[in-house]
């Protein structure tokens, strides 16, 4: 999911090294020991360093859900003849609530759905847009209340301050699937059906192979986090040192620094570039702010050659500069279409009584130049565009 909580959005946070590491019962050389963390940031357990030493992550669940729920894989979301036949008969409405619309996450996510909601036979009555704005998102869910549909799937852009609007909607007898992060308050099996998201601390890993593959297996680097408290995107990063910790010794994390603005990753990495010069590589968040970050890169005089970037989410913009031999050279990226529709089945049957797993997860794929057009065909169920494929080839 990209997900992010806009609270607040304005300067970037700057959380570079020369404080404590945050406390944990494992530390590792290779990880700076006056790394200064994010306040959200909880150190690697002994459990998730012993998943981040598994290579091939897809078919094992790494992620629990933000209360402890055990994840289940979204390909196990499956419906039967007979349910399907029933969901049909039910003549359900579902009403979409997403937090924004028009970057390439969104659209597949909401693809997924719409095309499974068609299949089963489930009218969409309402699909709203909140544009990064919290009031926005309680107001459309105030009318979405008054439509009294028998589903609602949502991607909530602040657990505190819309609780209780979705809270009322529960209350009122619409089941709720939640995208990525549930509300305070509300408790799965009872409030709402279930939480469906990316296996995140497998995506943040992911992220560390790429970067590890990109730089030779060794190098100093640094890393761009969300600085908001966001469950996903915590998981992110943590998956990310979990990785290092575990698996490349000869890669050191050297600093860290935070944003809450996604377009504030030139500004970010433009920072970071000139108190650490000699870095071989860079976590660059999500797709928006790594490729501020590769502005920063060239205007600090680096190439393509000495320095990487990596980051989370596959859309356009990086997978063409991928392609192009620029500086994004590895892409951990969630499965938005698949993640949609793991979504509406998992609310189609809870709407025909079928109990449901409470967190439900899609495992990422790792992505570079070498399987960059079976990667985009995987995200996107098209071939590459003609104009990376040229890119690619050259």
């Amino acid at each position: 999911m990209r997900l992010f909580q806009r609270a607040a959005f304005g300067a970037a946070v700057m959380l570079l090294s020369g404080s404590a590491l945050a406390t944990g019962a494992f530390a590792a050389d290779n990880i700076a020991a006056d790394l200064d963390q994010p306040l959200w940031y909880q150190a690697p357990s002994e459990k998730t360093l012993e998943l981040a030493k598994i290579d091939d992550l897809s078919s094992t669940v790494v992620s629990d859900g933000q209360r402890g729920e055990k994840g289940v894989l979204g390909s196990s979301i499956q419906l039967t003849h007979e349910q399907i036949e029933k969901v049909k008969a039910g003549k359900f409405k579902v009403a979409i609530s997403l937090g924004w619309l028009g970057d390439d996450w969104a659209s597949e996510q909401l693809n997924g759905l719409k095309e499974t909601f068609a299949s089963l036979g489930i009218e969409v009555v309402a699909e709203t847009n909140a544009n990064w704005d919290d009031a926005k998102q309680i107001s459309d869910l105030d009318s979405i209340a008054v439509l009294k549909p028998d589903l609602l799937v949502s991607i909530p852009l602040n657990g505190q301050t819309t609780a209780a609007a979705y809270k009322r909607i529960a209350e009122a007898g619409t089941k709720v699937v939640f995208i990525d992060q549930a509300v305070d308050g509300m408790d799965p099996g009872k409030d709402y059906v279930s939480i469906v998201s990316s296996d995140n601390l497998a995506l943040g890993m992911y992220i560390a192979d790429e970067l590890a593959r990109a730089i030779g297996g060794k190098g100093d680097v640094a890393a761009m986090y969300f600085a908001n408290d966001f469950y996903v995107t915590n998981l992110r990063y943590e998956g990310f040192v979990a990785r290092l910790m575990a698996k490349y010794p000869d890669v050191k994390l050297v600093a860290a620094a935070g944003h809450d603005d996604p377009n504030k990753g030139q500004e970010v990495a433009q920072a970071l570039l000139a108190r650490y010069p000699n870095l071989n590589g860079l976590y660059g968040s999500w797709s928006i702010p790594a490729m501020g970050a590769a502005t920063a890169a060239q205007i600090a005089g680096l190439s393509p050659e000495n320095f990487k970037i990596v980051c989370e989410n596959f859309d356009q913009i990086v997978a063409a500069n991928m392609a192009g031999k620029g500086f994004i050279a590895g892409i951990s990226s969630q499965r938005p279409y698949d993640q949609g529709a793991a979504e509406a089945k998992v609310g189609a049957l809870a709407l025909i009584g079928e109990t449901t797993p409470p967190y439900v997860v899609v495992p990422p794929l790792a992505v570079n130049r070498e399987n960059l057009p079976a990667s985009y065909k995987t995200i996107y169920r098209h071939d590459l565009p003609a104009e990376m494929s040229a890119a690619l080839s050259n």
